[in-house]
This record gives C-alpha cells, structure tokens and sequence, in this order.
C-alpha cells in the first residue's frame, strides 16, 4: 500500500502545481526523488517547489496547491517551507524557492515530477537547508525529528532512527530551553 501511495501523492501534486501560474517545477528527493528503490511503508514526501521570481511568498503562505489530500497537521518549519501530515498519514516536508535563489541552494539529487520549461533540468542537483527560528519551531522540529525517527527505527535503520530521536530532537529541546539558534 504505501509505496504506490507515496507515489500516486507525488504524481497528484505534481498535476495540482501544473495548474498554478508562477510554478516552474517539482522536484522530489530522497526515497521519492532519485532513491525509489528505499520506498517502504515508513517513507515519506520530500520535495522543492521551484517558482517564478516573486512567487514564493504566494506558494509558502497558501498551501492550497499542496491539498490534493485533507491535512491533519502542517506547520512552518523554515522561511522556505512546511512540514505536512495529510490525514490518511502521508507525511510530507517541503521547500518552496524562487528560480533565482536556487544557484545557492544545498540539496543532494532529486527526479523531476513536473516542470514547466525543460531548461530547468539543471536544477535536478539540490542541497539540505538548515533553518533556525524561535522556540516554538524548536518544538516542531523536536516533533518531527521524533516521528521521522520512529519510522526509520520501523525500517531498520536504527542509527538514523537513533539520530533522530535521540540527538536531533533531544537538541531542538535544549535549544528551546536555552532559547538559542
């Protein structure tokens, strides 16, 4: 079941953001993106919404692109993006750039979902962004950090899952308490 979900929820969003003025493309990494072969039941949605210069603020600010499928959590982890739970469980994290900034941008590579000019191909090679916010995004990383965790401890992938649950959100805690960046 989740492996064809995860799939068909990419593919869904991707013909959702075709239909918006100002998208250019979707780009999904990780085990949706150029890794399909580690899609499992314990995987999730990560991707780039790569847009039009003056765009972003439009796609960070109204998620209506992204409701192919009704939320039962998101939030706003970074300047650039959200965190995503839809209500049959699917679990998503995303960034959304304006075609200029993505030169400087940190990603590994990702497989193209959609795009709207072929020029943009270049852009299948991303990087990680690290954000910093206040306490509260402290929080919602910590919570994250655990859920994504869990499910990599599910897969097997226990160092990561132990990373995750035990350093990264152990420090998102801290970082609250301490109020630090």
């Amino acid at each position: 079941m989740r492996r064809n979900d995860l799939l068909e929820r990419m593919e869904e969003i991707g013909r959702a953001v075709a239909e918006y003025d100002g998208t250019l493309m979707l780009l999904a990494l990780g085990s949706i993106g150029l890794e399909t072969d580690r899609l499992d039941e314990y995987s999730d949605l990560d991707f780039f919404l790569i847009v039009e210069d003056g765009q972003k603020g439009r796609f960070i600010d109204n998620l209506d692109w992204l409701e192919v499928a009704p939320f039962a959590y998101q939030f706003q982890n970074t300047k650039d993006g959200h965190k995503v739970m839809y209500a049959d469980g699917i679990y998503a994290e995303f960034a959304v750039f304006d075609l200029p900034e993505m030169p400087a941008i940190a990603y590994t590579p990702g497989r193209i979902v959609w795009q709207r000019d072929e020029a943009l191909e270049a852009f299948a090679t991303p990087k990680i962004v690290t954000p910093a916010t206040d306490v509260s995004h402290c929080y919602e990383e910590a919570l994250t950090n655990l859920y994504v965790g869990l499910l990599r401890e599910r897969r097997g992938e226990r160092l990561a899952g132990f990373e995750l649950i035990q350093v990264s959100a152990v420090n998102n805690v801290l970082k609250a308490h301490r109020g630090d960046e």
